[in-house]
């Protein structure tokens, strides 16, 4: 994005938007309650990036790094027992999915940002269905301020990609039965409902009409739209279920 203020260590001391397309999540999370500051761990990330990153956040006053330049397992065991509200990762530790699965797994609440040379909706639709935002390095400073609130608040997984928004929103809010929640959290990683229906033990069309049910009441028209959409259980991507 051309004429943004991205994260490296040149960003300006404050992170301003350019003349390039704007991400505007800064609209989609509030400010932090009162003497609730922002916690966030830091995944590995090269040294000038890093750099960058570790500067942009710093200069935000609601914002506190508790630890940085974390691997795949340090980075597990920080979410344990630090217990970050967001942890932003580089691309080139998330190989597997199931690891932020596992990430998420130790620490239930917390909002996982990835970062990404050069995204695409596939790249971005994988990490939707383990619960994870993604974004281009190339975003300026301030757009990765306000990723962090919207990551913090729980309410939305995001990406930019390939030059548009893509979003899915929490579906807590829409009436659906706890049986039909069950469903969703499979839903939403992918999974098809012959797969779905062996897990949970029902039949195949009885898992269709559950589906069918969650799509009007979320408002969507195809089960693709439902993958990454956050809910209550963010074990499920952990678990797995064998493909056969």
């Amino acid at each position: 994005m051309s004429g943004q203020s991205e994260v490296t260590p040149s960003s300006t001391s404050k992170p301003r938007a350019g003349s390039g397309p704007s991400l505007d999540l800064a609209g989609w999370a509030g400010e932090p309650a009162e003497g609730g500051a922002i916690t966030v761990a830091l995944g590995r990330f090269d040294a000038l990036l890093g750099r960058g990153l570790t500067q942009v956040l710093r200069e935000d006053r609601a914002i506190r790094i508790l630890a940085s330049d974390l691997d795949g397992a340090r980075l597990e065991r920080a979410a344990a027992e630090l217990t970050p509200r967001v942890a932003i990762l580089d691309e080139a530790s998330v190989v597997d999915p199931a690891a932020v699965g596992r990430l998420r797994g130790a620490h239930a609440g917390i909002g996982v940002i990835v970062l990404a040379g050069q995204p695409t909706v596939a790249y971005a639709t994988r990490l939707f269905a383990s619960g994870v935002s993604c974004l281009s390095k190339r975003v300026s400073a301030a757009d990765v301020l306000a990723a962090v609130r919207v990551a913090a608040s729980g309410k939305r997984v995001f990406a930019y990609v390939e030059g548009h928004l893509m979003e899915r929103g929490h579906p807590e809010r829409a009436g659906l039965t706890p049986r039909e929640v069950e469903v969703l959290e499979y839903l939403s990683t992918g999974r098809s409902h012959s797969e779905i229906a062996l897990a949970m033990g029902l039949g195949v069309e009885t898992i269709r009409t559950h589906s069918a049910h969650i799509r009007r009441k979320l408002g969507v028209s195809s089960s693709r739209d439902l993958i990454g959409i956050p809910t209550r259980a963010a074990s499920v991507a952990a678990r797995g279920i064998g493909r056969g």
